[in-house]
């Protein structure tokens, strides 16, 4: 079972554990692994389930384009996504690269793939760079 590297929502880190496969200045590359939870009932991957696995490599790519990511979290203002063609169970990729933007907004693209023949889906969004807050708890 994947393990989730990513500070995301409980729910995300329960049901779709992501992986860091790649970061880089505005680069940024996770995986997961869809189930058969996923899926709807035409039996691919639901499209909330591929919109929030895409916000979360954007979200990603637009926090490493500061300090690498380190410290950094991005907040998803604007996001739009198209879908290509279906997804099925299994592994899938998301990659993210920063397009431009200011010391704090960033213009992020994405591609999600699973290996078949193309993209899944492609996303562009508007990213707000923080630093990661401490949490007090």
């Amino acid at each position: 079972m994947r393990q989730n590297e990513i500070k995301g929502a409980p729910l995300l880190s329960e049901h779709m554990p992501v992986s860091v496969i790649e970061r880089g200045d505005g680069f940024y590359v996770i995986e997961t692994t869809f189930t058969d939870y996923h899926l709807n009932a035409a039996g691919s991957v639901h499209g909330g389930i591929i919109a929030a696995f895409l916000d979360c490599g954007i979200a990603g790519g637009g926090a490493s384009s500061r300090n690498r990511g380190v410290g950094m979290y991005g907040v998803t203002i604007t996001m739009n996504v198209n879908f290509v063609r279906s997804a099925r169970a299994g592994d899938a990729r998301v990659t993210a690269r920063v397009i431009g933007g200011g010391a704090s907004t960033k213009f992020v693209e994405a591609e999600l793939t699973d290996g078949g023949d193309g993209p899944v889906a492609t996303a562009s969004a508007t990213v707000k760079v923080i630093e990661m807050p401490t949490l007090d708890r």
